[in-house]
């Protein structure tokens, strides 16, 4: 008999043979299964259940990167922020909402784009037995006319209690037509996209209607925001720096945010475009492949299709192409190319064609430019010199670009304007210094004797500035892309004195980019992360400052103006 401290002897039994043996002192019998683990046949074939989407969705995040994380903070905050102004904004107030709201009733309920009307047409069959089949924007919407442009801003008039469809138009006075729908030239894509949010709140109250329309618009701003990320990582895979702010830049810009919130098309056209500069920036790095040569075909093809302020993208994916694969390897730049135009063409020649058997051109800006008669009426249209050199066309724009909600309806003040115009003078002339410092950086790279040592060198060399020729074409890519939006608004406003700096947001991602390298480029690396909390902490109090202090109070006096001078 052992002591009574001693270890006992046991057996186990083996679960093939049957057979028991002893175990050895101190060894540990393993546990019996559970019951559900035990060998059952009816349970042999069964598989775990996997967890549930929002636990994967979580895990994942949990795993992510810090940038993944910090995205995923700031598009809740985005999509958190376009909820608020949708509801904030005076119903219809938004840019052009009572004609855009127009055009998707006619698609929705008559299956056809609305048409602008051809004046001398117009007149000759009013004249000869008063038809008139010119489509107008609905009577319902007339208490909103005046967010509308001068072709229906009539509703403030005594003689007007009424929609007022006919007016004398100068020079001549003759009997024309009013509140036709000026936005009738644009593109389909967003009525079409619409549509289905029109069928499924067919019956509600206007401003439900509308509300919902806006919140539509939101999902398009978070791809703005995610493309803009997509790009910058692209560009400089290593830099945290920029993958915080460059996102920060655009989620919190307001006109961006607004036009995400908003019925207007102009957020589809930005949310494409910028989705084509990510796609330009990756087919820079890997030299163009051809499934990345046909998504930039099929994005420019959709910007294309949403609004015409997207069309200078074809010239930056042109120029990248070109200078990017070497302009003498034109067996590679050519097909290519030729590729990408071939694809967007697949998609926007149906609508092209309409517009030149509908009109007799590609944008019906003639008819447009023939009925509203009030665009430079005294006869002197600008240059573009007198655009580029006049301070009062430049100050305008800039207002537009941080407020002027809606037709120029909430101005900012000069003293927050001019903060804002310093801090962006801050970074274009970081640009200058990024330049000085990227100068510097690479001669001793290029002096280096063997590839060792030049590897060796740019290892310890700031990863924005130790750079392939691919990622300096790529900076010279977007700094022509905003040159170009900018050149858009000066060319539209030889004509239309309505031009505005919303037609430079297609290219706000390259903006950002080159932004906010410009004020990195200000400061020592140590600096960096209490730079870029600065901005997003700026940025936050600076959307704050604006809806608290302009338009909020502006939504809530209920007196509203136009202003189209500049």
């Amino acid at each position: 008999m052992q002591g009574q401290g001693s270890l006992q002897p046991s057996t186990r039994v083996d679960a093939t043979t049957g057979i028991a043996t002893a175990a050895t002192a101190g060894e540990r019998l393993p546990l019996p299964a559970p019951r559900a683990e035990r060998s059952d046949p009816a349970l042999a074939g069964a598989t775990p259940a996997r967890p549930h989407w929002l636990a994967r969705a979580w895990a994942a995040l949990l795993a992510a990167s810090v940038e993944k994380k910090f995205l995923t903070i700031l598009l809740a905050i985005f999509v958190a922020k376009g909820i608020a102004i949708a509801f904030i904004h005076v119903p219809f107030s938004g840019h052009d909402e009572v004609a855009h709201y127009s055009y998707l009733e006619i698609v929705a309920t008559e299956h056809r784009m609305p048409v602008i009307p051809d004046l001398q047409e117009w007149q000759a069959a009013y004249q000869a037995d008063g038809t008139d089949t010119a489509d107008r924007m609905p009577a319902k919407l007339w208490k909103y006319c005046q967010f509308v442009t001068d072709d229906w801003n009539f509703c403030s008039l005594p003689q007007c209690t009424e929609p007022c469809y006919l007016q004398n138009l100068p020079p001549d006075y003759k009997i024309g037509p009013n509140g036709w729908i000026y936005t009738a030239n644009h593109p389909p894509l967003y009525y079409v996209v619409m549509t289905p949010l029109y069928w499924l709140s067919d019956g509600w109250s206007l401003t439900s209607q509308l509300y919902l329309l806006r919140l539509a618009a939101i999902p398009f701003g978070v791809l703005t925001v995610l493309f803009s990320y997509l790009a910058v990582r692209a560009l400089f895979p290593n830099d945290r720096f920029l993958a915080f702010t460059v996102p920060t830049f655009v989620a919190f810009q307001p006109q961006i945010s607004y036009e995400a919130a908003m019925l207007n098309n102009d957020i589809l056209a930005i949310a494409f475009t910028s989705g084509v500069i990510w796609l330009v920036m990756l087919g820079l790095k890997k030299r163009f492949p051809l499934w990345n040569v046909i998504l930039i075909g099929f994005l420019y093809g959709l910007a294309m299709l949403s609004k015409n302020t997207s069309a200078t993208a074809g010239l930056i994916i042109a120029f990248a192409m070109i200078v990017g694969l070497g302009w003498r390897n034109w067996r590679q730049w050519i097909p290519k190319g030729a590729l990408a135009a071939i694809t967007a063409a697949l998609l926007v020649w149906p609508w092209y064609l309409y517009m030149w058997t509908t009109y007799g051109n590609f944008t019906a800006l003639p008819q447009i430019q023939q009925l509203q008669w009030w665009n430079y009426r005294d006869g002197q249209h600008p240059t573009i010199w007198s655009q580029l050199s006049n301070r009062r066309f430049f100050w305008a724009r800039w207002g537009e670009t941080w407020g002027d909600f809606g037709w120029r309806l909430i101005p900012l003040s000069d003293t927050l304007l001019r903060i804002l115009f310093w801090i962006a003078l801050f970074g274009v002339i970081g640009l200058g210094v990024y330049a000085i410092r990227f100068w510097r950086a690479q001669q001793p790279i290029l002096a280096a004797e063997t590839d060792e040592e030049a590897a060796a060198l740019a290892a310890k060399t700031d990863s924005t500035l130790a750079i392939e020729r691919w990622q300096v074409v790529a900076l010279v890519t977007l700094g022509l892309s905003c040159v170009l939006a900018y050149f858009a608004i000066l060319q539209f406003g030889l004509t239309f004195a309505l031009t505005q700096a919303r037609y430079f947001f297609p290219v706000i991602t390259a903006g950002a980019i080159l932004m906010m390298l410009g004020i990195r480029s200000w400061f020592p690396a140590k600096w960096l992360p209490w730079v870029q909390v600065a901005i997003f902490v700026g940025l936050l109090v600076l959307n704050l400052v604006i809806y608290s202090e302009y338009v909020v109070p502006w939504s809530n006096t209920g007196r509203y103006s136009l202003d189209f001078s500049f």
